[in-house]
């Protein structure tokens, strides 16, 4: 079995059609067709079988499939890192992380990174964790920093390393009316105005439901926006109630906060570095994911 058959294996395991896979790879249809043909001979296995949806797999393709993904990745990644220490090529490392995740953290990893790594660059995504996951899924982006609040159930294809966790609170800023009373009821923080770190509707119908779980209307006025920056400025401007991480919160901001613990809101997070299950981890990438992890860990604990 040659690279270039599991090649042509992938291409009409991909595409499902042996005329556009053969265009894929730069093969006349005959000649695919012989390929795939050889090697169902020389493995003793029928790989694919036609039907109304196209060339599908059967379960020893399926299983040539997985091990196939594998081993040309493996080979790509022994290229590039060659390539890259040979100095024919530079490599990218890039990066997903949640918008609260501060620049001072960031900072701080691309210090480590442009000491460590002369021949790489850098590119880094902030987006939500629920865009970032499907960026990972796909291969637009080789790490993502998330967190499981708001996430669908686990994804196989992709591999979490949990860094740390932190309980959402209520939280509001020096200058709020509440930030010198004692703890708050759920009815009294619904005469104020709340401010979040969102723009999915997910966030206002939680809220919606937790008060309507009390017989409370919800909060009359709810900010959402995809700025860190103003939302900031409208929590720890004195503004705003927000539900957040305190950890993460702190680290994004000079204000000062006072955190109120209400149950019907508390909500347990972790924050994770994530990666694709299959991905072949480079020797670089094992660096990166233990540099990453220990800032990460040292600045908000594990």
């Amino acid at each position: 079995m040659e690279l270039r058959q599991l090649k042509y294996f992938l291409a009409l395991a991909d595409e499902k059609n042996f005329y556009k896979a053969a265009e894929t790879v730069g093969l006349t249809q005959s000649a695919l067709t012989q390929s795939i043909a050889k090697l169902e001979r020389d493995l003793g296995v029928t790989l694919f079988m036609r039907g109304k949806s196209g060339t599908l797999l059967t379960d020893h393709g399926q299983r040539l499939y997985e091990h196939a993904q594998v081993i040309l990745a493996q080979v790509q990644a022994a290229q590039t890192e060659l390539l890259v220490r040979s100095g024919r090529q530079r490599a990218e490392f890039s990066l997903g992380v949640v918008p609260s995740l501060s620049d001072d953290v960031l900072l701080s990893l691309l210090g480590q990174i442009r000491a460590s790594y002369q021949s790489h660059s850098i590119k880094i995504i902030k987006d939500w964790s629920a865009n970032l996951i499907p960026l990972l899924e796909r291969g637009a982006i080789d790490f993502a920093f998330t967190s499981d609040h708001f996430m669908a159930a686990p994804v196989p294809e992709v591999r979490r390393e949990p860094l740390f966790n932190d309980e959402v609170q209520v939280v509001v800023g020096q200058g709020h009316p509440l930030f010198e009373r004692s703890q708050p009821s759920l009815e009294a923080l619904t005469h104020h105005e709340w401010a979040a770190v969102s723009v999915e509707p997910e966030w206002p119908e939680f809220l919606a439901r937790v008060f309507a779980a009390a017989d409370l209307a919800p909060p009359e006025r709810v900010i959402q926006t995809n700025s860190v920056t103003l939302a900031i400025e409208l929590i720890g401007g004195g503004h705003a109630v927000g539900l957040a991480s305190p950890k993460l919160l702190r680290a994004a901001s000079r204000y000062e906060y006072r955190c109120f613990d209400i149950p019907e809101l508390r909500q347990q997070r972790v924050f994770s570095l994530c990666y694709r299950s299959r991905m072949v981890i480079r020797p670089s990438h094992r660096r990166f994911i233990d540099q990453f992890s220990e800032i990460v860990k040292r600045k908000f604990g594990s």
